[in-house]
């Protein structure tokens, strides 16, 4: 008569649970059109566990009748324990599933989307009912466990007159530990191992390697054969040696293709001629920086003339950046890197440029070297050429 109680108040448990599904099932998807499958998903995992509260509650009714001889009340605990859960079921599950079924549409347009479009009551209604369902058969599987002790007790372990008893997790560690991590033997089993090699009083205890050390050892093993094959037999890795010269290739190609994207960061090798807007400015830092020594003209006054076709560190547009960045301080020209930024540089180099032929008053002397641009002297040299095979 018991037995059936328990499975009479197991199964009106089921019954509310399962007709809690399909209420939150009906109200929370009726507004929505296509399948979502987080929910169906979630109704089946609660389904699940309550078949899995079902089966363990029934194994928990069986190991009871065995231990109801040792206490009379593991009937009433047990009848109390089915109804409080029960009842937990199905009022946590009705309150809740109670929200979906306003009709308000203002109510309706404020449920927002939450993970996998389910709004956010239907979802935290189905998570509730999942964890709550998961504490039911975690308290199902500590009373089976607990009643399960009492009838079969453990062997109790004496050792210096008091008794020992591990847990399930002491237990479990030990067993791991003695199959997977050391598996050495224990203490009071050691002298089974003893070898008879003594030296000075120390003796060779015959123990195993530590299985993750020894498999570690097999690895390390398989590695090299690889190791071997790859770098000695087919020659497919570099060594070292090439490895490092292939990361400075690398890096080298990064930071130039940085530079070249960077404006800010042009140099003697990057310097292009500006428009007339970069024109305009680096008219302007001349004027401030370079009249002293070239007058407002570039006819020269201490420095060169800027104006020819003479020039002593040469007169390309990257000669006059790297003259203006660096300078010669030995000639009287100073450094301008620390004054002015690439791009002013940049900028100045390529007013300077614009300077050639304008023809100030009072210019200087001539200095330097004649200077022709690339394609003049390609020219020069193709009729010099021509000349020659006339002849």
């Amino acid at each position: 008569m018991l037995k059936n109680k328990y499975t009479f108040l197991l199964a009106l448990t089921s019954l509310f649970s399962i007709a809690t599904f399909a209420q939150t099932t009906i109200a929370t998807t009726k507004p929505e059109s296509a399948t979502n499958y987080l929910l169906w998903l979630m109704i089946t995992v609660a389904i699940l566990l309550v078949l899995v509260v079902w089966i363990l509650a029934k194994v928990l009714m069986m190991v009871s009748a065995k231990a109801v001889e040792l206490s009379k009340s593991a009937s009433k605990v047990m009848m109390i324990f089915v109804v409080v859960m029960g009842s937990l079921f199905s009022k946590n599950l009705m309150a809740q599933t109670a929200t979906p079924n306003i009709t308000d549409t203002a109510t309706k347009a404020s449920v927002t989307s939450f993970y996998g479009g389910l709004s956010y009551n239907t979802f935290w209604t189905m998570t509730s009912v999942i964890l709550l369902e998961l504490l039911v058969v975690l308290l199902l599987v500590l009373f089976i466990r607990n009643i399960f002790k009492s009838i079969h007790p453990s062997k109790k372990l004496v050792v210096d007159g008091k008794v020992v008893t591990d847990s399930w997790l002491v237990r479990t560690w030990h067993k791991l530990d003695k199959q997977i991590f050391t598996k050495a033997v224990p203490l009071e089993k050691e002298a089974d191992l003893l070898l008879d090699h003594n030296y000075d009083g120390i003796k060779e205890l015959d123990n195993a390697l530590p299985p993750w050390w020894k498999y570690g050892f097999y690895i390390t093993i398989v590695v090299a054969v690889f190791y071997l094959l790859k770098f000695e037999v087919w020659h497919t890795g570099m060594n070292p040696t090439e490895e490092y010269n292939a990361e400075m290739t690398s890096a080298k190609q990064q930071t130039d293709a940085y530079l070249a994207s960077s404006k800010e960061n042009v140099d003697e090798n990057t310097v292009v001629q500006l428009d007339s807007a970069g024109v305009a400015v680096g008219k302007e830092l001349f004027t401030k920086a370079c009249v002293p020594c070239h007058l407002d003209g570039g006819q020269g006054l201490v420095g060169p003339n800027l104006t020819d076709e003479y020039w002593i560190h040469g007169g390309s547009l990257k000669d006059i950046f790297k003259t203006i960045k660096y300078g010669y301080p030995d000639k009287g020209m100073q450094s301008w890197k620390t004054t002015f930024s690439p791009i002013q540089i940049a900028e100045l180099a390529s007013f300077i440029r614009t300077l050639k032929g304008t023809h100030p008053p009072h210019p200087k002397a001539p200095q330097g070297d004649l200077y022709k641009e690339a394609a003049d002297r390609l020219d020069s040299a193709s009729v010099k050429k021509q000349n020659d095979k006339t002849k």
